[in-house]
């Protein structure tokens, strides 16, 4: 047998050890928790200002109960009771990109969201809000989506991180019970607190939805809303009663599943309120 030279063997050695050094690296950015884990709205609220006492007046008009939400049949979640005193000012302070804030109570969710201005659409893809190198990114939007959510779908990226950062909560709607039971996503942005009803959830596959789907077109947008009342997947949930029609506004949130690379986990939500707030 004819033997391998020397130089070979230190050569297939000094691969082995770069293959297992670079799974290592691997495994550790993946379950290492993102630095925006340690970042909460709280950090970003403006303290309470004690309002002045003010003489009590009679109301000129009698007052009514103030109504609930209710949409479709379905009652959504109670807003949260900081929202109006999110301050966008410092979340910009330490990232122009970041442009709102997403929360979905029942899960993990509650981060901001950043568009890139660098020309890299995916930029957030592996970066966190400071712009810095980072395995779990962030969750963001492309520039084919306005930063005021007034198109017709708005689509959200995020990892499926196995540490339960990120977007790997949006999996608990694969769960009847789960779906049943929290049915809202907020957004906030500078003037506005954005609520979604979350009416579908499925496995789809990994085409671009904004570049295969043309929503500008009344027609289009129509069919593509019907698809998403109608999932042709196994595991799609979808809430009865729920239409939509071409003034809806989508908000689609994408993740990967814990299967084939070529399929996508997205959860949807349809645009039910949306209060102002002072620009902060």
């Amino acid at each position: 047998m004819k033997k391998v030279k020397k130089p070979v063997w230190i050569a297939i050695l000094i691969l082995c050890i770069a293959v297992i050094t670079g799974g290592v690296i691997f495994l550790l950015n993946y379950f290492r928790p993102p630095v925006e884990d340690t970042i909460n709205r709280d950090d970003f609220t403006e303290a309470s200002v004690p309002p002045t006492e003010t003489p009590t007046q009679m109301p000129t008009v009698p007052p009514t109960e103030t109504p609930t939400l209710n949409h479709y049949g379905y009652q959504t979640a109670p807003e949260p009771e900081d929202w109006s005193n999110l301050s966008f000012d410092e979340l910009m302070e330490k990232n122009s990109d970041i442009y709102a804030w997403l929360y979905i109570p029942g899960t993990n969710i509650d981060y901001p969201v950043c568009q890139s201005s660098n020309g890299d659409d995916n930029f957030y893809l592996d970066h966190n809000i400071y712009r810095e190198y980072q395995f779990s990114g962030t969750i963001y939007s492309q520039t084919m989506n306005s930063r005021d959510f007034n198109d017709p779908v708005t689509v959200l990226y995020g990892h499926n991180m196995l540490n339960g950062s990120m977007f790997a909560s949006l999996h608990n709607f694969e769960d009847e019970d789960f779906f049943n039971n929290y049915n809202t996503a907020f957004v906030f942005t500078k003037d506005k607190l954005l609520t979604y009803l979350i009416y579908s959830a499925y496995t789809y596959d990994d085409r671009h939805i904004l570049n295969s789907f043309h929503t500008e077109f009344e027609d289009q947008f129509l069919d593509y809303l019907d698809s998403t009342l109608n999932p042709r997947t196994y595991d799609g949930r979808v809430r009865k009663g729920v239409t939509l029609d071409k003034d809806s506004r989508i908000l689609t949130l994408s993740t990967c599943t814990n299967g084939p690379s070529d399929t996508r986990y997205l959860v949807q939500g349809v645009l039910v309120d949306a209060k102002q707030r002072e620009k902060q």
